[in-house]
């Protein structure tokens, strides 16, 4: 068994209110791993998110703002200025608090794309689509040949689990796909419980301190557009 979650968002209250739901499942599970998809973002904590990530050894994946992050050093004037102000900001703000060893740890150890094997099974993790893992997406609530198109290509894996901020789980000829919906965001906080060995998915909700997280962002973030990060804290995208 193993647990998934995506979009963190920086949100280390909510990453470590995951932690402690995983200690109480290991009294019925045998928990092998933990994955996230997506690490940095909105919310007010990306030095912290980094060193839980780390210490507690869970296998992460880039995201989208995780991958402009990692870039940002290396991005000329032309690109940076491609990005609207705000997600620019959010960038800059995030690649600053991460200091050094958080950003060396970003660009060298996050990958864009994790294959796993467990057992008989290979899962592919991504947080986008695996045709494109940066800005790809992959829709929830769509017919099966949606699915089945976009897993065609990649049928040596028996399933593919996506970031995103509605969990589903979609069946077809080729295998499953799977999102486990945002972690780090207060509407609706949830992860997934897969069971390596017949791919079974299902989803756990889970509660966070919402307010001291918009605490934090009024009292770390205040040079920013404050209003327009707790509505996504509280509502997403």
């Amino acid at each position: 068994m193993i647990v998934v979650a995506s979009n963190v968002q920086g949100n280390v209250v909510a990453l470590n209110a995951l932690l402690e739901r995983v200690e109480r499942l290991k009294e019925n599970y045998d928990l092998k791993a933990i994955y996230v998809l997506g690490v940095f973002g909105y919310m007010p904590f990306p030095r912290e998110t980094y060193e839980t990530i780390v210490e507690n050894d869970i296998k992460a994946v880039r995201g989208r703002i995780d991958h402009l992050i990692a870039e940002w050093h290396e991005m000329d004037e032309e690109e940076k200025k491609s990005l609207d102000e705000f997600e620019r900001k959010i960038v800059e703000w995030n690649w600053d608090r991460l200091g050094r060893d958080g950003r060396k740890w970003l660009r060298n150890e996050v990958p864009s794309f994790l294959a796993e094997k467990w057992g008989d099974n290979e899962i592919l993790f991504v947080y986008g689509s695996p045709f494109d893992p940066i800005n790809g997406f992959v829709k929830p609530n769509q017919p099966s040949s949606y699915y089945e198109s976009i897993l065609a290509p990649f049928r040596k894996y028996e399933m593919v689990v996506v970031g995103g901020y509605e969990r589903f789980i979609a069946e077809t000829i080729h295998g499953k796909i799977a999102c486990p919906g945002a972690l780090g965001i207060a509407e609706s906080p949830s992860f997934a419980l897969i069971d390596t060995r017949g791919l079974d998915v299902s989803f756990e909700d889970l509660d966070f301190e919402a307010s001291g997280v918009e605490r934090a962002v009024k009292e770390r973030m205040k040079d920013m557009d404050v209003e327009r990060i707790t509505d996504f804290l509280y509502h997403g995208p």
